[in-house]
């Protein structure tokens, strides 16, 4: 329960039984069964409970409503501690009361549980919950994933999750604080309760992800990502996907499917904190494996890729992943990439519908086996891509990009928007190791990777 209204349920003994009353025609709505008000004396402790039925017996026995009402309260209350597991809270609630005061170490209300709402697979205090969400990286139809293109225009996206993970993990508190802890970018926070919880730091995306999901308890939330957000493996939507599927957990029955959770994550990057982009990142991170992601006009699909083995081995043995130059801000990019569209609308959107078909392309190549066909058509989409901004390519880029051309590479991509971060090139094993010499002396780093088969997980583990 809220701070604010624990405070509106709590009385001071020498209050009267007559201002008692008529607090509980506004509190009613917040405890069980008519009227329940806990009681503290001067130092701000519980003494006592009372309720509109023990009030109704003493006035029925000639007690003046003018009285304290310490005259009409039970100090032998029943009341449960922070700490206290939901086994030993269902056997309180056994003896039908219907509201338990949580009662702190310093004899302080914290909580009120009440037995219409109670859920014993919520109270998860002495467990932490754990989620974690793997990168994707991108093949072909990026770019093409913005609203404003498919909203009346059919693409897609074909992409691939890999071992680069985000992880929430969210512990409960018998308050209603919440900390947060951000130990890659080395930054916490905490607050009162949820509404306290603002924007205006490096925080805003971790916070918009807790607001969007309005949690009605007090907890720990930790997140730690395997990997830099701004550099193309849609890290800041895994970030978004790990917090939402975390929260998730405490939603019993109100659990949200995967595409609810993707929905969420966009909202709260993409809406909430206003950073431009797509649509691609937050469903291929919840979902996971290899996908076909189309874009509808009214509606997202996601088509798992039922790929052979002997095909995903091959892809991944002449797949190199390289990191290099600075990370950069997403939105800058797809911000000029729409000013164009909007700018040469004919001709930009003959070129999002060539990504389209390209990309279609490429996914029957790689269902059909043809690894090599694939890997001409990632260097045909990446000379598309780089005419939907001139920020999505740069000279460091070309630099590379050109040299791993002339060492055998026959094709490849900038994840994500572009300019930075991540360049994913196709190279016969024949020609990777003079590829990977001379990118290192540019000053690019090979980075070893694998696929994975799974998006979000969530579990519980003991604290």
């Amino acid at each position: 329960m809220k701070s604010e209204r624990l405070d509106k349920i709590q009385y001071r003994k020498n209050q009267s039984i007559k201002d008692v009353l008529k607090g509980f025609e506004q509190t009613a709505v917040y405890t069980e069964h008519g009227g329940f008000g806990v009681i503290i004396d001067q130092d701000g402790k519980c003494c006592g409970v009372v309720t509109d039925g023990d009030i109704r017996r003493k006035v029925l026995n000639g007690i003046s409503i003018n009285m304290p009402i310490a005259e009409a309260m039970n100090s032998k209350f029943v009341f449960t501690k922070p700490g206290d597991s939901p086994h030993e809270i269902l056997r309180l609630f056994d003896h039908r009361i219907n509201n338990i005061p949580v009662i702190d170490e310093r004899g302080e209300l914290v909580d009120l549980l009440q037995i219409s709402n109670f859920n014993a697979s919520a109270r998860v205090e002495h467990k932490i919950i754990r989620s974690r969400v793997p990168v994707r990286i991108s093949f072909s139809g990026g770019g093409t994933d913005m609203s404003y293109f498919i909203n009346q225009n059919q693409s897609a996206v074909l992409s691939s999750t890999i071992n680069k993970y985000c992880y929430a993990s969210i512990l409960v508190r018998p308050d209603n604080k919440i900390r947060i802890v951000s130990k890659d970018l080395n930054q916490k926070c905490e607050v009162e309760s949820l509404d306290k919880l603002k924007y205006g730091n490096s925080l805003d995306l971790i916070k918009a992800s807790v607001k969007i999901m309005q949690p009605d308890f007090g907890f720990d939330l930790e997140v730690l990502s395997e990997f830099e957000c701004g550099t193309g493996l849609g890290g800041s939507s895994a970030v978004s996907v790990a917090i939402i599927g975390a929260f998730n957990y405490f939603r019993n029955e109100n659990h949200l499917d995967k595409y609810h959770i993707a929905d969420l994550a966009y909202q709260a990057e993409r809406i909430e904190l206003n950073n431009t982009g797509g649509w691609q990142d937050q469903y291929s991170t919840s979902f996971g494996g290899i996908n076909w992601i189309e874009f509808r006009e009214n509606e997202i699909m996601v088509h798992p890729l039922r790929v052979s083995r002997d095909v995903m081995l091959e892809l991944h043995y002449n797949l190199l992943l390289f990191r290099f130059g600075k990370n950069r801000v997403s939105g800058d990019i797809s911000c000029d990439q729409k000013q164009r569209f909007q700018d040469k609308k004919a001709v930009m959107r003959e070129k999002y519908m060539q990504m389209y078909r390209l990309t279609k392309e490429m996914k029957e190549a790689l269902l059909r086996g043809k690894l090599k066909r694939f890997g001409d058509l990632l260097d045909e989409c990446w000379n598309l891509k780089k005419s939907f901004s001139d920020k999505v390519s740069n000279a460091l880029v070309e630099k590379l990009y050109n040299a791993a051309r002339m060492e055998g590479a026959l094709g490849g991509k900038v994840l994500g928007a572009g300019g930075g971060g991540y360049l994913l090139l196709y190279v016969s094993p024949l020609y990777q190791k003079a590829v990977c010499g001379t990118l290192e002396e540019l000053g690019a780093r090979h980075e070893p990777f694998d696929f994975t088969d799974e998006g979000l997980e969530t579990w519980a583990t003991q604290r």
